[in-house]
């Protein structure tokens, strides 16, 4: 009984620090304060989770106006993630306008079997700082 006992309480630890799995596609909406482009984007979010390391993609897209980046970032606890592009890998947009480089920190929100991440951005274009605003994403399920 005390072997079991003790095999109990070495085992608590372990499944109290079990993280949730963030990897897959997550889509929703990226919003941007008064003065941006607009005040609301189509946002996907790609991941792939490796421990506490995460990287993959994001999309942006409002009307014709899209563009696609690499990411990589980290879990933060076991409810959070935070993360920021690195390369822009294909994109169009108006001459006059620049990319914002985006860094987020999203916190996971589990209502029954539906997953969600919320948190703010902000971003830069090399030059200055953009205009921030909140990331609210659901987790997709894989289609056949």
């Amino acid at each position: 009984m005390k072997i079991q006992l003790l095999f109990v309480l070495l085992l608590l630890p372990l499944l109290a620090a079990a993280q949730y799995d963030f990897s897959g596609t997550w889509e929703g909406e990226l919003t941007q304060g008064e003065g941006g482009y607009a005040p609301v984007y189509k946002f996907k979010l790609h991941i792939e989770q490796e421990g506490l390391k995460i990287t993959g993609r994001t999309f942006v897209e409002v009307g014709e106006i899209y563009a696609e980046w690499k990411f990589k970032g980290r879990l933060i606890g076991n409810k959070a993630i935070h993360w920021e592009e690195t390369e822009l890998m294909r994109n169009w947009k108006y001459d006059h306008m620049e990319w914002c480089y985006k860094t987020a920190d999203l916190f996971l929100i589990l209502n029954g079997e539906e997953a969600k991440l919320e948190g703010p951005w902000r971003g830069n274009t090399g030059r200055s700082d953009c205009i921030p605003g909140k990331i609210i994403v659901k987790k997709t399920s894989p289609r056949a």
